[in-house]
């Protein structure tokens, strides 16, 4: 077996479609319960980026983290030099309006709290719609 210092490994950052793949599969095994658009988290609830970041390791190794999520009032997603709405789209690789139209109320018709599960089918229509549009004609 081969050792290598921790500093020649190569660290891999997915790119922003598994990133939201791998979001989906994780709200897929969410809690009803643990899902809102009030806030980015507070006591084990949260928006879907916001849980992620919380709970999900694979997440922080990708560089995603929550600043001061012990405060709901100041509590918010940070991605390299980015935070909030910036944060969230630059890490998915997705335009402000995308971010907002998978991960706020407004793309929801207002609803603070759908199931975690609609909120992954629409990532993953976004995603398809995306693939095709990829495609050349």
């Amino acid at each position: 077996m081969e050792h290598r210092r921790r500093q020649s490994i190569a660290i891999y950052h997915a790119p922003g479609s598994e990133r939201l793949e791998r979001l989906a599969g994780f709200l897929d095994d969410l809690s009803a319960d643990a899902l809102t658009f009030c806030c980015w988290y507070s006591r084990g609830k949260g928006c879907a980026v916001g849980l992620a970041a919380a709970m999900n390791p694979w997440f922080r190794a990708q560089g995603l983290r929550l600043e001061s999520a012990e405060s709901v009032k100041d509590c918010r997603p940070v991605y390299r030099n980015h935070s909030d709405w910036q944060a969230v789209a630059t890490f998915f690789g997705l335009t402000n309006e995308d971010a907002r139209a998978l991960f706020d109320r407004g793309g929801y018709g207002g609803q603070a709290r759908p199931h975690p599960r609609q909120v992954a089918r629409k990532i993953r229509a976004h995603l398809k719609a995306s693939e095709l549009h990829a495609i050349p004609a």
